[in-house]
C-alpha cells in the first residue's frame, strides 16, 4: 500500500516542525552563550573603567589642567593602515618601479607614506607599513619582485629581460 496524501502531508509537516524546533534550541544555545559572554564583558567593562578612573587620577595629579579629551580609543594588537584594502601592495610595487634600483622595505614604506602625505616621522606606522610591505613582498619573490642579501634584504622589481 502506497503512501496516502494525508501520510505523506503529516510527515512534511513533522520534518519541517523537526527543522524548526532544531533552529529555535541552536538559537536558545547561541543566546545563552551570548548571555554568559555578556557577563564576563560587564565584568570587563568596570575593570576597564576603574583603571581609565584610576589612571585620570594619577595625570591630574601631577597636571590639574590635564585632560584626556585628545585620546583615541586604540585596541591592543589592532592597527589601522592608512592605504585602503589592496593599495598597500600595488603601491609598494609602485614606489619599486619608479626607483628602479633596490630598496629596504623600510625606504619603500618611508616613500608610500609620503605619496599619501602621511607624517613619517609616526615610528610606529611606519614600522608597521614596512612589515606589511615585506610581508606583502615575499607574497610574490620571483614573480613579480627579487630580493638580495639577508637582511635588511633589499627589494626591486623583476624586470623581463634586464639584468
Amino acid at each position: 500500500m502506497g503512501k496516502t496524501n494525508i501520510k505523506y502531508g503529516l510527515e512534511r509537516k513533522i520534518a519541517q516542525a523537526l527543522g524548526e524546533l532544531e533552529a529555535a534550541q541552536k538559537e536558545i544555545a547561541q543566546i545563552q552563550a551570548g548571555l554568559k559572554r555578556m557577563i564576563s564583558l560587564r565584568e570587563k567593562v568596570r575593570e576597564q573603567q576603574a583603571l581609565i578612573a584610576a589612571a585620570e587620577t594619577i595625570l591630574k595629579l601631577d597636571d590639574a589642567s590635564w585632560s584626556g579629551g585628545h585620546i583615541k580609543p586604540a585596541r591592543k594588537g589592532s592597527w589601522s593602515s592608512p592605504f585602503p584594502a589592496g593599495d598597500l601592495g600595488m603601491t609598494a610595487l609602485a614606489v619599486l618601479r619608479e626607483a628602479s634600483d633596490w630598496l629596504r622595505a623600510r625606504e619603500i614604506a618611508e616613500r608610500m607614506l609620503k605619496k599619501i602625505g602621511h607624517d613619517t616621522d609616526d615610528k610606529d606606522t611606519l614600522d608597521r607599513t614596512a612589515n606589511s610591505v615585506t610581508t606583502y613582498l615575499k607574497k610574490y619573490e620571483d614573480e613579480l619582485v627579487e630580493s638580495r642579501r639577508d637582511y635588511p634584504k633589499e627589494w626591486r622589481v623583476i624586470r623581463k629581460g634586464v639584468d
